[in-house]
């Protein structure tokens, strides 16, 4: 009951009432109800009233003393047939003896009375009613020890304590819902918007309500092959995958074709009946990566966005959510007090910049930094970056600004390499760079700006480094000594695709101001490149395709001709194909660099993949193969003919047949993707299957496939979630109006000091 609002509250009991009396009760703004909260009047005239007592530290004492003191006079003047209370105050049986008898006779028995125990318990005997009220079921027992739970639930200590936090101040509205359904049917949702409107709060949302059906949730930290680890067949699991296209930039790991792997990935988990993938990004992220990479724009990821808009977060949404972070805010109660005058709340919930995250930001800074809190966080939403603005500009030591803008260039590091890093920026600007120095600047933005832990150092959230991009953009850091202090490849990185960005003229203009010193950066990144197995992993082609990248981006002919140079080394031997593949696409498309070199690297990276196809086909290796052929067909002078075509095409048939002979039972939902993409194949070269009369063997192996990969999707029929149908209350009054009752009526219980006592 501790996450439900006063109006939740009333929410809830509104249904459970209605199904304990058997009759549907009206609910009322409050304000006006004259002791009223739940109303039914039957057809004869009588009136069955159940006040709604809501209380999250009160106490019995406390609750006896307000109902008689505030509440008798108006039950007496009214004079209905029947008044029931429900409190989430724990009640004894002396307490209610007590209650009854100062409300006797409209009080039948103490059976009316019902306090938090006896809630509790009706509450048990209807799951389905917990289960249609989001903030009720998630303050349920269960589903806080599926989330407390690490073991078996949660395989991160940041979702552990993120899901139960969010949960305290989280409304449920329009775009949470959207992506909920969404989810229920790709069983793949991508959640975007813009910075601060709750996108990471909807996806953490989504996590604790598969949680509650039992479901482990797993954070994807750094790229989409992590989802191939931890898959587990027959588990349910979902994977959530926070700023997967990065939080102020598109990082790297999408250059190193994650693109194609997630689309892979995203058509294997909307086969399986217990995988579910929930991703964020910003809406001008996600809109510069479209163009960098075409396969996000494919209906896999299309048909699966939801946008969460402001114009979701109506004013009723928006008023519960000022309320939730102020009533938990840690202030003294008087600074909370001027939030119930609709002057002050109604600016901020009505504020084109509403963000819950601004919200939350001012009200954590607040009890150090403002006075008049109220009037700070309207202050932010006039201008966003005054929340930071004023603490980086006029506040910190040189020394912890300097630390901001190198952490700037990692986001996340361990501190010894934040040090070296912030060490040698210092130096380029002959000042004191010290071991002491450092971790006094270290100090002052611990806890407020920075995050220290275990993995190292980072922002306390993505606005803050949104404001050093603005910070840098502006010319308030120094970038040439800046580029004279990267230690590691991820800075440059981070400095070029910020560059990249809609907002990044600034940076970039600085870049190409140090052209030398940027070039010089770009080119040392070739020292760390390593191969590996994994194509998740960076390979010396993706590199140079990044290379070529910053030099599109920087107008840069010598990074050009660094990579044709490096490009014409060959023959390629080792690489992934995949990377040569996007590098190939990428120098045909260059406008850096000559036409006959992109026609060579062309040529020989397709004969090179004729040659490993021919070899995957020596080994009846059908899924190597159709992999291989498909890469070919995404570069110029790459088709294939001839007799390894029509070998291809024996390869596809013999694994039809294979797979048509095969025990069904045996085959999970997870390969309906591979089984689509053998069929295709066959399709385009003629071959459509059938039943009957002038049907072959190839035909009706062909037809066997095809029935097969319909059983499998069937399960993608059966919902998994119940649907929220927790619905406005009815009443006399317009949504608008009623919205406003409501603030109203929440905002004054700020000033109640059994509702919200001073932390």
């Amino acid at each position: 009951m501790g996450r439900l609002t006063d109006h939740d509250f009333e929410v809830v009991c509104r249904d459970l009432f209605g199904e304990i009396l058997g009759v549907p009760l009206e609910l009322f703004p409050r304000g006006r109800d004259r002791g009223i909260d739940l109303r039914h009047t039957a057809a004869d005239g009588t009136t069955t009233v159940v006040q709604c007592k809501h209380w999250l530290r009160g106490t019995q004492a406390t609750l006896t003393t307000r109902l008689v003191k505030d509440e008798l006079r108006k039950v007496v003047a009214l004079k209905p047939d029947r008044y029931l209370i429900a409190t989430s105050v724990g009640l004894t049986v002396d307490g209610k003896e007590k209650i009854r008898d100062a409300f006797t006779p409209y009080v039948r028995t103490t059976g009316d009375l019902y306090g938090l125990d006896d809630i509790v318990a009706e509450l048990r005997n209807r799951p389905a009613l917990v289960r249609r009220h989001f903030r009720l079921w998630l303050s349920s027992t269960a589903v806080l020890q599926t989330v407390l739970n690490q073991e078996k639930y949660v395989r991160s200590s940041w979702l552990a304590k993120r899901i139960p936090r969010a949960a305290e101040t989280f409304v449920p509205h329009e775009g949470f819902e959207r992506a909920r359904a969404i989810l229920d049917v790709q069983r793949v949702c991508v959640i975007s918007g813009i910075p601060g409107v709750g996108k990471t709060t909807v996806a953490l949302m989504l996590a604790a309500w598969l949680m509650g059906d039992g479901y482990e949730v797993h954070e994807i930290s750094q790229d989409a092959e992590e989802i191939t680890t931890l898959w587990r067949e027959g588990t349910p699991q979902l994977f959530l995958y926070d700023d997967f296209l990065g939080r102020t930039t598109l990082e790297s790991q999408l250059n190193k074709n994650e693109d194609a792997r997630l689309i892979d990935i995203i058509r294997a988990i909307r086969e399986a009946p217990d995988k579910a993938l929930v991703m964020t990004t910003r809406d001008y992220i996600r809109e510069h990566a479209l163009l960098k990479h075409e396969r996000l724009g494919s209906p896999d990821v299309s048909e699966a966005t939801s946008v969460v808009h402001l114009t979701d977060l109506g004013l009723g949404v928006r008023g519960r959510i000022l309320y939730n972070h102020v009533h938990r805010a840690r202030l003294p109660a008087e600074r909370k007090h001027p939030f119930v005058d609709p002057a002050v709340w109604q600016p901020i919930v009505q504020h084109r910049n509403f963000s819950p995250r601004l919200i939350e930001e001012t009200l954590r800074l607040a009890p150090v930094r403002e006075q008049d809190v109220a009037a700070a966080v309207l202050k932010n939403l006039d201008d966003p970056r005054r929340v930071w603005e004023r603490i980086v500009e006029n506040d910190l030591t040189d020394e912890a600004v300097h630390l901001l803008e190198v952490l700037f260039t990692f986001r996340t590091v361990a501190t010894d390499t934040l040090q070296e890093s912030w060490t040698w920026y210092r130096r380029e600007m002959d000042l004191e760079a010290d071991a002491r120095t450092f971790r006094r600047a270290l100090q002052v933005l611990d806890g407020t700006m920075i995050a220290v832990d275990e993995h190292g150092v980072s922002f306390h959230n993505p606005s803050i480094a949104d404001y050093l991009r603005f910070h840098l953009g502006d010319g308030r850091a120094r970038m040439r000594e800046l580029l004279g202090a990267l230690v590691d490849p991820v800075q440059i990185h981070s400095l070029t695709e910020a560059a990249g960005l809609p907002d990044g003229a600034g940076i970039l203009a600085q870049l190409r101001a140090e052209a030398d010193r940027t070039a010089a950066a770009v080119e040392e990144t070739a020292e760390f490149v390593e191969w590996s197995p994994s194509p998740g992993e960076e390979s010396e082609a993706s590199h140079l395709q990044w290379v070529l990248e910053v030099a599109e981006l920087l107008d840069s002919a010598p990074l050009a001709s660094y990579v044709a140079k490096e490009a014409g080394i060959g023959p390629w031997h080792g690489e992934h194909v995949e990377h040569l593949v996007a590098l190939v696409r990428a120098v045909d498309h260059s406008r850096l660099i000559p036409q006959e070199d992109a026609e060579r690297l062309a040529g020989e990276v397709a004969q090179g993949i004729r040659l490993d196809l021919a070899e995957r086909l020596e080994a009846d290796d059908w899924y190597g193969a159709i992999g291989l052929y498909q890469e070919l067909e995404e570069i110029p002078l790459g088709s294939l003919g001839g007799s390894l075509l029509d070998s291809l095409v024996e390869c596809a048939l013999r694994e039809v047949h294979r797979l048509a002979g095969q025990d069904r039972s045996g085959v999970d939902s997870g390969r309906v993707y591979v089984l689509d993409q053998l069929l295709e194949f066959l399709f385009e070269q003629g071959y459509e299957g059938g039943t009957g009369d002038g049907a072959d063997e190839a035909d009706e192996d062909i037809a066997a496939v095809r029935e097969l990969t319909e059983q499998l999707r069937a399960p993608r029929s059966t919902r998994r979630f119940v649907p929220w149908e927790e619905t406005a209350a009815p009443g006399p009054y317009t949504d608008e109006l009623r919205d406003r009752q409501l603030v109203a009526e929440l905002m004054k219980g700020l000033t109640d000091p059994d509702v919200t006592p001073g932390e």
